[in-house]
């Protein structure tokens, strides 16, 4: 691994004129962040909407065979799914039985890892230490070595390889699947095919695992290819999706989205709309938690010149970035909480009351807290600048002297 270290110092008014052109990005990633949550609640709300409506107008089919009342109905069949045709990688002249055959290709690569640590420095400078790190890796994608900090020694040659489906259409009873349909099928238990192929295919070299495009895998250099291969075999799967004819197609619901779903074995209905529910529900909140990280580093830039200029004194530009943080906190929980809100009051009237709710709850109490704590942090300062400028006395006056009575 290669290590080069920069230092790299900017000025106070350096600081302030990157501070004013932060604004013009935070508010971009404002807007962004706020059509990144508009837009995935739409494709949540939609998405469960069309997994309800599927799942109560699906038909369970006892057999695989055709039934000409359930002509563009959405029906589940179960059955054994056999291949109409051997499929085949030819570049490699590599083949399967099966129903879907899945080549990997990888390369070893350079890659580049940055770390920064940044200090303000008094007078409102800030010093930023980069470190660039360049180890070798293996990678299923192109690593552009163009945009290296340092790339004299780390060039990476390009990809003249890459991954790929093969596919069969297939039979299901009485039911033909395309090979759009067969693609649904998760092609991941390894291909043993190779032992039986010869040591040298083309240009590469089988390792009865894995061809190799290079002089010795265990020992790689920059450039050269390893190319793994699995496989999906035939068998009984289930399938979900809609009789077009004797053939499955996907089935589209009212609200537009087009429904298929694959699963090996005998999979009930049940089982299955619980899972996409799910899934749908863990991809939400993936993005909802994105949209909402956006929505706060956009206040934060928003509100970044008033840190800057505090930065003067290190120490109260500290202050003033912990109070801009929590500000931006509130305003993201705010906003984010409506936006999240409208977008599923349709759908769910309740859970928007919920969610309006429960922002402004939780922003309050992080308002709250932030007060408090500021407040806790300017009395420590108060005491001890009294301390500093009155010395401790005694909470007991001197005795005061008696005065002696008047001479008669």
């Amino acid at each position: 691994m290669d290590n080069y270290t920069e230092t790299n110092y900017r000025g106070y008014g350096q600081n302030i004129g990157n501070s004013f052109k932060g604004m013009f990005v935070g508010l971009v990633l404002l807007i962004g962040s706020m059509v990144l949550i508009w837009w995935n609640e739409g494709r949540s709300v939609t998405q469960a909407n069309a997994l309800e409506e599927m799942q109560k107008k699906i038909h369970l089919l006892s057999a695989p065979v055709y039934d000409a009342l359930l002509e563009g109905k959405p029906v589940l069949v179960q059955g054994e799914v056999t291949p109409t045709q051997r499929v085949m990688d030819t570049e490699f002249e590599v083949s399967t039985d099966g129903l879907v055959l899945q080549r990997t290709v990888e390369m070893y690569q350079w890659k580049e890892t940055t770390h920064s640590h940044s200090k303000d420095t008094l007078g409102g400078g800030t010093e930023t230490v980069t470190t660039y790190e360049y180890s070798k890796t293996w990678s299923k994608h192109p690593i552009d070595s163009s945009f290296f900090k340092h790339r004299s020694g780390h060039e990476n040659p390009p990809m003249n390889y890459h991954s790929a489906t093969f596919s069969s259409p297939a039979m299901l009873g009485d039911f033909h699947l395309d090979k759009g349909m067969i693609e649904h099928i998760s092609a991941n238990i390894p291909y043993d095919g190779l032992a039986k192929m010869p040591q040298k295919i083309g240009a590469v070299t089988n390792y009865k695992q894995f061809l190799y495009l290079g002089e010795n895998p265990a020992s790689p250099k920059v450039g050269e290819i390893k190319i793994i291969y699995t496989y999906a075999p035939s068998g009984v799967y289930t399938f979900a999706g809609k009789e077009s004819g004797k053939r499955l197609v996907p089935y589209r619901t009212s609200n537009g989205k087009a429904l298929v779903f694959v699963r090996k074995g005998r999979v009930t209905a049940e089982k299955i709309f619980k899972e996409e529910l799910d899934a749908n529900s863990t991809l939400t909140w993936v993005l909802r938690v994105a949209g909402l990280s956006l929505m706060f580093i956009g206040f934060s830039l928003i509100m970044e010149p008033l840190q800057t200029f505090a930065k003067v004194i290190p120490a109260l530009g500290s202050l003033v970035g912990g109070v801009t943080g929590v500000i931006a906190g509130i305003l993201t929980l705010i906003l984010g909480s409506l936006i999240i809100a409208i977008a599923w009051m349709g759908a769910r009237p309740m859970l928007s009351l919920g969610l309006i709710g429960g922002g402004v709850v939780i922003a309050f109490l992080l308002g709250k807290f932030g007060k408090k704590k500021s407040a806790k942090g300017h009395f420590k300062k108060s005491a001890t600048a009294t301390s500093h400028r009155h010395p401790a006395t005694s909470a007991t006056p001197p005795p005061r002297k008696s005065t002696p009575p008047p001479r008669v």
